[in-house]
């Protein structure tokens, strides 16, 4: 018995470790059989599959993962990790109307709280059949607390995200704006939406407090001049960077649904304008880079050139013959025309296009134009490009030429962003071009008949090109009384580290201006201010000793006047 009794004790326990043994087994199988299924699964989202909608299960997947992840979006930073655009929580107010025990007594109170609303939408809400209405995107905390001792029925207060913009107008053109649900749809905020969407930062190559100075000085010669808006660049030289951009009019940033067109369009990125003869240095460049120009050859402008049922002639006259330099400082329509005829079309729009002057710009947002060239090779629109006519860019690509005319003849991609590596940009002009283009460029505005006298900054050598051009109507002809002015500049000219380009359009002559409406009379000074203020924020010291350095770094021209 005693033994019968114990083999039955032990027969118990080899049954119950059995049985242990067994569950973990099954678990084991379980676990084992997880494992394998998650493995599936990330392969299965890993690799793309094609639905009809024309996206991949992988790609919705991801958006859906974003948006779970979107708790806040990511921050936008000026190039000094200064705040341009950050997420915030504010209260939004909304309705369960199957609550509402009296709909007239509930609009009462709203109305109350908030006598703005209208009393017919808010009915409307009222009477849905949903069991939440949206009644108004953000409220105050004191408007919350007369909620609560209102006690209006059926009211539910949520926290929800909102985009705010610190510096309200600043830059806005740039930063663009989301849309109610946190969507980026304009300028940076839409470009790298995907990006701040999953909470990462995007820091600009913008400076703060120089794109104030840009806006600030740019807009008061705007309104001194009656002018209907402008556009301004200032951008590294050497790197593309862009420290300042402004379109005007802009807007203020947290208002953005209520914004106009005019104001929401973007006149230095997106417009796209004749600049005049700001396109004369690039017939320049082109001239003495091609071998076909001796250093010395002059051109007789003495007469104005007739081109089919087009004459060709200059603002002020000149009855001799000049060269290259003279015909850039005197800005002669009929000296650049004569360059032109000689070079040829074909290598005139090879140049052109070489320079991204024949393709939308290249830039990190989307708010960008494409420039309308005339390639018909004709003789006469060969002549008017050359000058200015025939071809409408915007200020960006202006800028982004002057800097490779300027900088030592390698082409510049602008950026918005700080560049994380030297791009491997293509030569265009030779040492010795940019050279000669920087000595000529100075002369614009030092020598006493060149066009931009009132680019000059004291202590800082600036050196351009005037452009003023006609504007064009929207038939497309020529609206004589109107005028796009502009000019693109760099400076120090012994070294180049910066280029500015100031577009204005359409100013009204005044009595400061001798009731001129021209560049050299309103673009250039906007440079000169904006040289004389920025320059020691970037560490740009005053030259006092000009002809040491010009004897240094600067070709010396002879530069003829009228009198002769």
């Amino acid at each position: 018995m005693t033994f019968l009794s114990f083999k039955n004790k032990n027969q118990g326990k080899i049954q119950s470790s059995n049985l242990r043994k067994a569950k973990l087994c099954v678990c084991g199988a379980f676990l084992v059989l997880s494992f394998v299924t998650i493995g599936y699964r990330s392969v299965t989202l890993a690799t793309p599959v094609k639905n009809g909608n024309n996206l991949t299960v992988t790609t919705k997947n991801n958006q859906l993962l974003i948006k779970q992840r979107k708790t806040n979006r990511g921050n936008i930073f000026d190039r000094n990790n200064n705040l341009f655009a950050t997420t915030i929580n504010v209260s939004s107010l909304s309705i369960n109307p199957y609550e509402v025990l009296n709909t007239d007594e509930t609009i009462s109170k709203l109305k109350v709280i908030f006598p703005s609303i209208d009393k017919k939408i808010l009915l409307k809400k009222l009477n849905s059949k949903k069991n939440h209405v949206n009644l108004i995107r953000e409220i105050t905390p004191k408007e919350y607390i007369a909620i609560l001792d209102l006690g209006v029925e059926g009211i539910k207060v949520e926290s929800v995200n909102k985009r705010i913009y610190p510096n309200n107008s600043l830059a806005s053109h740039v930063l663009g704006n989301t849309d109610i649900d946190g969507i980026g749809i304009a300028g940076i905020e839409k470009s790298f939406d995907t990006t701040l969407q999953m909470g990462n930062d995007v820091t600009l190559s913008i400076h703060g407090g120089i794109q104030h100075i840009l806006k600030t000085t740019l807009l008061k010669q705007i309104n001194k001049f009656e002018a209907e808006g402008g556009a301004g660049i200032i951008m590294d030289a050497k790197t593309g960077e862009i420290y300042a951009l402004a379109s005007l009019p802009d807007y203020n940033a947290n208002n953005y649904k209520n914004i106009t067109d005019d104001k929401l369009f973007n006149r230095a990125t997106k417009g796209i304008y004749e600049l005049g003869s700001t396109l004369k240095l690039i017939t320049a460049a082109v001239a003495l880079e091609s071998g076909l120009f001796k250093e010395n050859e002059v051109f007789d402008v003495s007469k104005p050139l007739k081109i089919s049922s087009r004459t060709i002639k200059d603002f002020h006259p000149l009855n001799y013959a000049i060269n290259i330099p003279e015909i850039i400082v005197h800005s002669s329509n009929i000296g650049s025309a004569k360059i032109a005829e000689k070079l040829g079309s074909s290598i005139q729009l090879k140049y052109l296009k070489s320079l991204g002057l024949m393709d939308r710009l290249s830039l990190e947002i989307p708010e960008t134009g494409s420039p309308l060239v005339r390639t018909d090779a004709k003789l006469l629109t060969t002549m008017t490009i050359s000058y200015g006519h025939g071809i409408a860019i915007t200020p960006v690509h202006l800028t982004s030429t002057t800097a490779t005319i300027v900088n030592g003849g390698i082409r510049i991609n602008p950026t918005l962003l700080i560049p994380t590596s030297i791009n491997n940009n293509k030569r265009i002009f030779s040492k010795q071009t940019s050279m000669k283009m920087k000595s000529i460029m100075r002369l614009v505005v030092s020598n006493k008949y060149g066009t931009a006298k009132q680019a000059e900054a004291l202590g800082y050598l600036v050196g351009g090109k005037t452009g003023t051009a006609e504007k064009v109507s929207k038939s497309g002809g020529y609206l004589k009384k109107q005028n796009i002015v502009a000019f693109t500049a760099g400076f120090p000219m012994n070294d180049p580290r910066f280029v500015i380009t100031v577009m204005i359009d359409n100013p009204k002559g005044q009595k400061s201006s001798s009731w001129y409406r021209t560049a050299g009379w309103i673009a250039a000074p906007v440079v000169s201010e904006i040289v004389t203020r920025i320059a020691p924020i970037l560490g740009i010291k005053p030259e006092m000793n000009e002809s040491v350095v010009l004897t240094k770094s600067l070709l010396k021209y002879k530069i003829r006047g009228a009198e002769l």
